[in-house]
């Protein structure tokens, strides 16, 4: 083959890859797994917290786990029998922000901040004597937080499940997607592109 005539077939196949990569980009992150009775509820943090809340809400309902756990606070709750929750622990400053501002901390200058959530659930889950929980955010954050669940718990016996919000909008298809939906899929793949990174020298 001529080299001008393999050099257009390649220029076609990298184009062919990078359309494919933008048509599949959204519904790649919408990552999420049926979930069992556990342990806790891990709920992180966000500006749509709201709708993550109801989801960690209506798996409470389900009777699906006995704690629920708000890492990026702190905050501890039992889940009683009548659907209830009891108070049991709290930080009023958010754990991570502490960590941030000490230049001591391994986490302040690079870590990003859906990892040090993850770490701190996992301190929780430990204190506690909990080996499984359903972690619940945002659909497009899904994705970044299976490959840090996995990293962190890395090792660890138990099982993690993931449940995204069904209170959030977050289109699958190319053509469903708004500037603010854009806007949300490529932050959430600058954050999984430098998770991948850093993580390699930690």
């Amino acid at each position: 083959m001529p080299r001008r005539k393999k050099i257009i077939l390649t220029v076609f196949l990298i184009i062919l890859i990078l359309a494919g990569a933008l048509v599949s980009a959204p519904g790649f992150l919408l990552y999420s797994s049926p979930y069992r009775k556990a342990d806790a509820i891990v709920l992180f943090l966000g500006p749509d917290f709201t709708a993550r809340q109801k989801e960690a809400y209506k798996i409470i309902s389900e009777g699906m786990a006995d704690y629920l756990i708000i890492p990026a606070y702190h905050k501890v709750y039992r889940i009683l029998d009548n659907g209830n929750i009891k108070y049991l622990s709290s930080n009023l400053i958010p754990r991570k922000l502490i960590k941030k501002k000490d230049s001591s901390a391994p986490e302040a200058s690079f870590y990003e901040d859906t990892h040090i959530e993850t770490l701190e659930a996992k301190k929780i889950m430990a204190d506690f004597g909990l080996k499984s929980a359903v972690f619940v955010s945002s659909p497009y954050h899904m994705r970044r937080i299976k490959l840090i669940v996995t990293k962190v718990f890395t090792g660890e016996k138990g099982e993690f499940y993931f449940a995204p919000t069904h209170y959030e909008k977050a289109p699958g298809r190319l053509g469903d997607l708004s500037l603010a939906d854009w806007k949300k899929v490529g932050w959430e793949y600058v954050k999984i592109i430098w998770f991948s990174i850093y993580i390699l020298f930690v």
